[in-house]
């Protein structure tokens, strides 16, 4: 094994050796430069994870690796490191995103340079590569993190993720898909930025029940409320209690429905714009409904409604990758989300949001007996037209401003029903 370039922990540990060869197990290094790789960015992955580790100030022996020490102390100390810094201390999944990110770029590189003929590893050549790799890997490490923050927590569709869902593997096959497709990133920006206000302003709603999950604790007179070791006392301490109140736990329930966003994929909604607008609130309003803890259906349409998806994977991917083309049927995806809807109810309150370009007639009596008998609101958003159809048959109807002005306008009421 070729020699560290970092202090502050024991490069011969089991730790150390470990870490190493977790790397390849989630990325392919096939090249010549493999050991070196495996240890520049288990090298990487500790400064990344610890504040204890320090690059060593001796040069090392190997070419590259001497080049690698020597980009990576100058990299320590940019305002770039220092900001992926605050997310990857003491954090091991996001610590190894990002030096698998490194490993990734940096592959890469190597094989551009040995394409070209330029295939020499040794000195400023060497330092040039690495040097391109870390800051690419930023790019791809702060992809693979906001994919890895969408997958985490609780499926809104009522249950805990499939742990597979947030697997290190599956944040990496996500991050490698969405980068090579157009718009997926500036998508994600601002899904991001929009998220990150949402705990800012928005609250969940409950109604306590002898069900549901644990709220906190109340007092109570009624003795069949109160927790066990409230009744398991000393009589003086007893009487004393049913005086003043025994303590009971309270339960609450949820007492919001679900969202189900209804996303025009037809061609019309191929234009870079209207995709990064639609999808990115799609995500956002996803987010909204983990924090809310209420369920979440999407379904894409374009001239027929496409398979209803629940779960973080599937959502985060499609949102990402599904490309925009045919025709639009408005009609029938409302339909069938009323038909979901009614076989799928949690509570009274549920709430159909509809992002479409689409100008297309619809039944208006039909839909909007529909919508009253399953209590159902439907908040229609309308991208560059109008459709009067849907503006009768609508609680809300929204013409789309597509900043992110609008997007957090459209966030704001679907947090309100």
């Amino acid at each position: 094994m070729f020699n560290s370039n970092i202090t502050g922990i024991d490069t011969s540990s089991s730790l150390y050796r470990i870490t190493r060869e977790r790397i390849p197990r989630h990325i392919k290094i096939n090249n010549s430069m493999e050991e070196r790789i495996k240890t520049a960015a288990a090298d990487l992955y500790f400064l990344y994870y610890s504040n204890i580790t320090r690059l060593a100030n001796d040069n090392n022996n190997d070419a590259f690796l001497e080049a690698a020490r020597e980009k990576m102390k100058k990299y320590t100390e940019t305002p770039e490191f220092k900001r992926v810094k605050n997310y990857s201390y003491l954090n091991d999944k996001v610590s190894m995103i990002y030096s698998i990110s490194f490993v990734k770029a940096l592959g890469d590189e190597i094989k551009k340079a040995e394409s070209s003929g330029r295939g020499s590893m040794d000195g400023k050549k060497a330092q040039e590569i690495i040097e391109r790799a870390l800051k690419e890997s930023e790019r791809i490490g702060d992809r693979a993190r906001d994919v890895n923050n969408l997958l985490k927590g609780n499926n809104p569709g009522g249950k805990l993720a499939d742990k597979k869902d947030g697997t290190l593997d599956n944040v990496l096959d996500l991050t490698d898909k969405i980068i090579k497709v157009d718009n997926s990133e500036k998508i994600i920006t601002m899904a991001t930025n929009l998220i990150d206000i949402m705990p800012k302003f928005t609250r969940v709603m409950k109604n306590k029940n002898n069900l549901g999950e644990l709220g906190g604790y109340y007092k109570t007179r009624n003795i069949l409320h109160a927790i066990p070791r409230e009744v398991a006392m000393p009589d003086e301490i007893f009487y004393s209690k049913l005086a003043s109140g025994f303590t009971a736990r309270e339960k609450v329930i949820n007492s919001e429905g679900s969202y189900y966003i209804l996303l025009d994929k037809s061609g019309s909604m191929y234009e870079g714009t209207k995709t990064v607008w639609s999808r990115s609130v799609a995500l956002a309003l996803y987010r909204l409904a983990t924090i809310k803890k209420r369920k979440y259906f999407l379904r894409f349409f374009d001239n027929k409604p496409h398979e209803v998806l629940t779960r973080p994977y599937d959502i985060i991917n499609n949102i990402l990758t599904v490309e925009a083309n045919k025709g639009t049927c408005i009609e029938c995806a409302i339909t069938t989300a009323i038909d979901d809807i009614k076989s799928n109810r949690h509570l009274d309150t549920n709430t159909i949001i509809i992002i479409t370009d689409g100008e297309d007639h619809v039944n208006k009596n039909q839909l909007k007996l529909m919508l009253k008998k399953y209590n159902i609101r439907l908040i229609s958003v309308m991208i560059n037209g109008s459709n009067d159809d849907l503006k009768n048959i609508s609680d809300v109807y929204m013409s789309a401003a597509l900043t992110r002005e609008g997007a957090i306008n459209l966030i704001n009421v679907a947090r309100s029903l």
